[in-house]
């Protein structure tokens, strides 16, 4: 006695179909083939004359005694970077301009930001930066605040 499995309700359960009777695997490949065109086409490069903005490769560091930013702007030349820490907001923006141009390399042109927040406070007098082979180090040393405090819980009205 052969029989179909059956729901509580009484109706058969209907047979899975494989995908491919489902699915048109060439309609799959011409729509995945369509969304890589597209993705292509947002990343083809921009040769138009146009500034740019761009954000640096950058890393953040607690040193124990002060926070240190690094971030890559090779090329850069230390008149166009502008470092400034505005409350804990810590921003690092500026401009380049590689003008000549060659048939292999592409060259930067426009503008770039990077900011971050301090976590903690910084002793804004002995703030440093460097720019040395590309890369521009910041160093904010931290406060002589103390960054944790236990606080004694005193008993009232007893």
């Amino acid at each position: 006695m052969a029989s179909d499995p059956t729901r509580r309700t009484g109706g058969s359960v209907p047979a899975r179909q494989a995908w491919w009777a489902v699915h048109d695997p060439a309609l799959e490949l011409e729509h995945l083939w369509g969304e890589v065109s597209r993705l292509f086409e947002r990343a083809a490069v921009d040769t138009s004359d146009a500034p740019r903005s761009w954000m640096p490769v950058a890393e953040e560091e607690d040193k124990g005694d002060a926070y240190v930013v690094r971030a890559e702007l090779p090329g850069v030349p230390r008149d166009r970077v502008q470092v400034e820490l505005d409350g804990k907001e810590l921003h690092i923006s500026g401009s380049v301009d590689e003008t000549d141009s060659g048939s292999a390399l592409s060259r930067r042109k426009g503008s770039f930001s990077y900011g971050i927040r301090v976590p903690g406070d910084v002793n804004t007098e002995g703030i440093q930066a460097d720019l040395h082979d590309g890369v521009l180090t910041v160093t904010l040393p931290k406060s002589g605040q103390p960054a944790r405090r236990a606080i004694e819980i005193g008993v009232t009205g007893a």
